[in-house]
């Protein structure tokens, strides 16, 4: 039998992460948690994932480290999806090349989990596949920069 993907979320909410965690277990998804960026940074470290959703606005170390160590990695990096509240200005910063997708907050727990099931599934391709297969089977609408990814 397969090992079941495996799904990092970090979140600095722990209701946040702890709904997320149940509704992604539904799905058959190994799922660690980090309550912040440097917990995040160690567990990337330490294991690899199929997913990680990343709250960018946290105390300490924020979404954007993680995305930073992210980028400095060698190997396969995993589908990143960014579950934020966070301004524009801040959003346009993120790197395409790195962040497959946006989700708002508030969200709608199903649906991302949808998400982040056909994302684990298809981890292999490339970033414009991931987020494009995802959307078709999740069958919900997905804010991806498809236009700035060449």
């Amino acid at each position: 039998m397969d090992q079941p993907k495996r799904v990092l979320v970090v979140d600095d909410d722990a209701e946040v992460r702890v709904l997320l965690a149940s509704t992604f277990r539904q799905e058959g998804l190994s799922v660690d948690l980090a309550g912040g960026g440097a917990e995040a940074i160690d567990l990337l470290a330490a294991g690899s994932y199929a997913v990680v959703v990343l709250d960018l606005v946290m105390p300490q170390v924020d979404g954007f480290a993680v995305l930073d160590h992210l980028q400095s990695r060698d190997g396969a990096a995993p589908v990143v999806i960014v579950v934020t509240g966070a301004e524009e200005q801040i959003v346009s910063r993120l790197d395409p090349r790195i962040v497959h997708g946006i989700i708002r907050k508030p969200f709608d727990a199903r649906e991302l989990s949808n998400i982040v099931v056909a994302c684990a599934e298809i981890r292999g391709r490339s970033a414009f596949e991931t987020m494009a297969i995802a959307a078709i089977v999740a069958g919900t609408p997905l804010m991806a920069w498809l236009s700035r990814l060449q």
